[in-house]
């Protein structure tokens, strides 16, 4: 058994966020009680944090590029995704963008930008799945991030399309030095605290950090309540917010690493906005998101 025990899953007092955190949930002072942990003997490790050290251990526990089929290589941003912009060293895994002289094409997802990067992305190649067997998951990671006007990096699940959401995302950043703790719930309206959508919604802790490209840890604890799935997220060690994910349990979901560029990411919202094809603003020379340190591990009921 690995050192994440009980005691890696106690829930923390709140005493400010360190190591770059510049602000704390408005009001928080301590964690929300949770269910009672597990025993530490049933824990299992599902991607060891060894996964970085070369090639051949990357290869037991993730794939290249996006986890669907088809256009495995683009998503909603202005990068095209290539197994050229991956590399390994001493543990730690590097996606870089790099602009190109002229847009690759345009992506097939919405809001169908222009592909004005190259860049990386993996996912893991067993899913994440909360159920009456696995109830409770725990995902980390080590980060260093660039950010800025363009540049979308980050650290995610996501149900498999069309079942989608669910979403968590435990890194975000969208073209600023803010965090975004997301968790994204189907449905057909939105409460107070809420961003609305048409069939979905989003519950979302802001969290500036003065410094993502230093290293910091990242982490979400998901736990089966019922039908569905308690999420607590975590910055350097410190608890930050609790979310509901709504009829999450049993839905499968994929883990995914990825620097995105462009699109949402520059402040633009569509064709319409000028500079659009442009995918302007946005880095000119390369952008990295660094990693280390990934683990996931999880409860086994039988």
């Amino acid at each position: 058994m690995s050192d994440h025990g009980v005691d890696r899953r106690r829930f923390l007092t709140v005493s400010g966020l360190s190591l770059g955190v510049a602000a704390l949930p408005t009001g928080a002072t301590a964690a929300t009680p949770s269910p009672s942990p597990a025993r530490a003997e049933t824990w299992e490790n599902v991607i060891e944090k060894s996964s970085f050290d070369s090639w051949t251990a990357f290869d037991r526990e993730w794939n290249r590029l996006y986890p669907w089929g088809g256009d495995d290589d683009t998503h909603n941003g202005a990068a095209r995704m290539h197994a050229g912009q991956i590399s390994l060293s001493g543990g730690v895994l590097t996606l870089k963008a790099t602009r190109l002289a002229a847009a690759d094409g345009t992506s097939p997802h919405k809001p169908y930008a222009p592909l004005w990067y190259r860049s990386g992305a993996i996912h893991a190649k067993e899913q994440i799945i909360v159920n009456d067997q696995f109830p409770e998951y725990d995902i980390e990671g080590e980060f260093s991030a660039q950010t800025g006007p363009g540049i979308w990096p980050a650290f995610w699940t996501t149900g498999e399309w069309p079942a989608w959401p669910p979403e968590t995302d435990i890194l975000e950043y969208v073209g600023d030095s803010t965090n975004l703790f997301n968790t994204w719930n189907k449905t057909s309206s939105g409460d107070e605290g809420e961003e609305a959508g048409d069939d979905y919604f989003v519950t979302r802790e802001r969290v500036p950090v003065a410094n993502p490209a230093a290293w910091h840890k990242y982490r979400v604890w998901m736990y089966k309540d019922g039908d569905d799935v308690g999420l607590d997220y975590y910055l350097d060690g410190s608890w930050v917010a609790t979310h509901r994910g709504e009829n999450w349990a049993g839905v499968p979901q994929y883990l995914i690493i990825n620097l995105q560029m462009g699109s949402y990411a520059s402040g633009l919202d569509g064709p319409g906005d000028p500079g659009w094809n442009q995918q302007l603003p946005g880095p000119t020379g390369d952008t990295h998101l660094r990693a280390r340190n990934v683990w996931v591990g999880r409860t086994r009921a039988w």
